[in-house]
């Protein structure tokens, strides 16, 4: 598979980021250790499953994306195919600019697992 996360390094305030299988599975990593990606990527899936069972719940349909942000960083995820993709930026950072780039990763992933 090839590097999807490329034009995802090259914004500004991108520190890392993760594809994962909804159950938490690690398929690819960008500048992250292998021993946080495992955590990371379980804690992640199931937060975005947790927001994802909500927003249904709520009747506002099924997650496209989520951003959470906190004291010293944001978490971006989006939902590409049957996968979750991450980022973890730092400031400053252009939001847009990052979820555009997430966009165009969750588009690479859905043409990769398309088969």
């Amino acid at each position: 598979m090839r590097r999807v996360f490329d034009e995802l390094v090259k914004t500004e305030g991108v520190l890392g980021g993760l594809l994962v299988g909804r159950d938490g599975l690690v398929i690819q990593t960008m500048m992250i250790e292998e021993e946080d990606a495992e955590v990371l990527g379980a804690l992640a899936a199931n937060m975005f499953d947790t927001i994802a069972r909500t927003t249904q719940r709520l009747g506002i349909g099924g997650l496209n994306d989520t951003i959470i942000e906190a004291k010293n960083g944001t978490l971006l995820m989006c939902s590409a195919a049957d996968q979750v993709v991450i980022a973890i930026c730092q400031q400053p950072m252009r939001l847009g600019e990052v979820r555009l780039a997430m966009l165009k990763v969750a588009k690479l992933v859905e043409k990769e697992f398309e088969n």
